[in-house]
């Protein structure tokens, strides 16, 4: 059966190949969802009856509900709901911004919490749904300049892997979704940057060597992958999505347990 999917920050990146590559090799219907319709119109080329184009800013919660209930009035239900909408802050803890700060949680994590809250009633009454929501290696592990970005993604780690559990009786099934590094936006004109302090240029000059060397996946195949796994027939609860994401998180999750066993017979001696 052909699945409804509500898909957030659609304009570029993985948002854009989530819906160029549903409306191109399924059946499926796509409400796609932008801050500008105008970079979204190509979409009704490709399969005009099955795309529904709505504006949504994922900080507005009026907007929000709006965009919810035109995608109920259109399609008739949802099956998927797809929160990509998102962005990265980068420099050091010292040289952000309140306002800066403020940005990064209000879209990368009340953004995504709004629009689960304002989808939930309609998963609930259909007894099923499927929340995927866009983490990052970084949701796991972090490193200099992106201290604030993967406090967001830790962030929406921490309340998807609650959720998971709090819904799973309603039928409704919770993917976190872990990326590396792919050529998108996200390092490109989408990434806010800092005010420089000069005293941290040798950590800016470390960070450049390292990603440097690292190699800059393809989101078209990042995307089919996780198409895949959202229509297996039991998706898991975390995703990392490319073998630099899968290698990374396992080697952070091991130091912590060697951490956590160095220090257990001190740690042991408050019990």
């Amino acid at each position: 059966m052909s699945k409804v999917w509500f898909i957030t920050g659609t304009s570029t990146g993985f948002g854009r190949q989530f819906v160029e590559q549903l409306l191109q090799t399924t059946e499926d219907r796509v409400i796609a969802t932008a801050r500008k319709l105008e970079a979204i119109q190509d979409f009704k080329s490709i399969a005009p009856d099955r795309v529904s184009l709505i504006s949504l800013d994922v900080t507005n919660k009026e907007q929000i509900k709006t965009a919810v209930q035109e995608a109920v009035d259109t399609f008739g239900r949802i099956d998927v709901v797809v929160n990509n909408a998102g962005y990265g802050l980068y420099g050091m803890i010292e040289e952000y911004s309140d306002e800066q700060i403020r940005k990064q949680f209000d879209v990368n994590v009340f953004g995504v919490l709004d629009v689960i809250r304002a989808t939930l009633p309609i998963f609930k009454n259909q007894n099923s749904g499927h929340y995927v929501n866009l983490s990052s290696f970084f949701g796991t592990w972090s490193m200099p300049p992106f201290s604030l970005y993967a406090a967001s993604k830790f962030a929406v780690e921490g309340f998807s892997e609650a959720m998971a559990s709090e819904l799973a009786g309603f039928g409704i099934r919770t993917t976190i979704v872990e990326p590396a590094v792919f050529a998108t936006d996200f390092l490109g004109h989408s990434l806010e940057h800092t005010d420089r302090k000069p005293e941290y240029d040798s950590v800016y000059a470390a960070y450049n060597e390292g990603i440097s060397s690292l190699t800059i996946g393809d989101p078209v195949k990042a995307v089919k992958t996780i198409i895949d796994m959202i229509n297996s027939e039991n998706p898991p609860l975390h995703f990392p999505v490319g073998s630099f994401a899968s290698h990374s998180i396992r080697n952070a999750f091991s130091k912590r347990i060697e951490e956590i066993n160095a220090w257990e017979k001190l740690s042991s001696e408050a019990d």
